[in-house]
């Protein structure tokens, strides 16, 4: 065949080629599950409407947490919800419409982020801009005691977790350093900000589908992180209706577990993401 033929023959190949390979990459990142990340549809993705988000539950509830007076906790900062950051600058649109999908505590480098619940790993990721070192749980009803299987995840350790996918871990136990992974740069500058982000996902059936950047759940709804420590009843697992609860049903006092070991009130299933210094 003349050479140019040949040439021509591949380039055009190329052309046909590159386009299904982009595509099949998408779809391994997406998963098979509803659409996958890939879809838009997907409220867990950053880029998803509003109007999916919302529907999801990605809005301010309003619930107002009362932190204990016998010990002192490291307190949220950035509400679920929120368009503003600890600092009150306003978060970036390209993510969430610019609404915050958990909430965050400022912590020094190296303060010890603990699992609010018993639970399994289900993924780990390390991931750039808003994401750094991360870990996802899965907690089944007879973990927590919700009727509920809940999902949470923990950004911006100083390091990835040890704790391998599969792997069980206790209410408590902790599982690496906080850092300020993935928030270095941009509004933060070169120091970045020292913080938990954790966000909680909901489903009825324990569902997911892991693909490389997260773990998502079937039918996943979002759910403001402070309402797993709501007292009922009714103890709603639905956004839209914790934010319709009066304001004294909104009131959330939390359960923690002590430096020195105690888990304060005793019985409690689910504690504070880092550990509480007695008062």
């Amino acid at each position: 065949m003349n050479p140019v033929r040949i040439l021509i023959s591949i380039l055009v190949g190329l052309m046909l080629v590159l386009p299904q390979s982009a595509d099949a990459k998408r779809g391994q990142m997406g998963g098979k599950m509803g659409g996958g990340a890939a879809s838009k549809t997907n409220p867990m993705r950053p880029d998803a409407s509003r109007d999916i988000q919302e529907k999801a539950g990605l809005f301010n509830t309003g619930l107002k947490p009362v932190y204990p007076a016998t010990a002192k906790c490291l307190e949220v900062k950035s509400l679920f919800g929120d368009t503003t950051r600890y600092d009150g600058s306003s978060r970036v649109e390209w993510a969430n419409s610019g609404y915050h999908n958990g909430f965050d505590i400022s912590a020094d480098e190296g303060t010890p982020i603990v699992a609010i619940a018993a639970g399994e790993v289900v993924h780990k990721f390390t991931g750039g801009r808003l994401v750094g070192h991360q870990i996802i749980l899965r907690h089944a009803p007879a973990d927590t005691g919700l009727p509920v299987w809940i999902f949470t995840k923990y950004k911006h350790f100083d390091e990835l977790p040890a704790l391998e996918v599969g792997a069980r871990v206790e209410m408590g136990q902790v599982l690496g350093p906080s850092g300020n992974t993935g928030t270095v740069g941009g509004h933060f500058g070169a120091w970045g900000y020292p913080h938990l982000h954790m966000s909680v996902y909901v489903n009825d059936t324990g569902e997911y589908r892991s693909i490389r950047r997260s773990a998502i759940p079937k039918d996943v709804r979002f759910l403001d992180p402070f309402a797993v420590y709501l007292k009922g009843p009714p103890k709603p697992f639905d956004n839209h209706a914790v934010k319709a609860l009066s304001d004294d049903a909104k009131v959330v006092r939390i359960p923690y577990k002590r430096t020195d070991g105690k888990v304060v009130p005793q019985g409690t299933k689910l504690v504070w993401p880092f550990m509480c210094a007695p008062r």
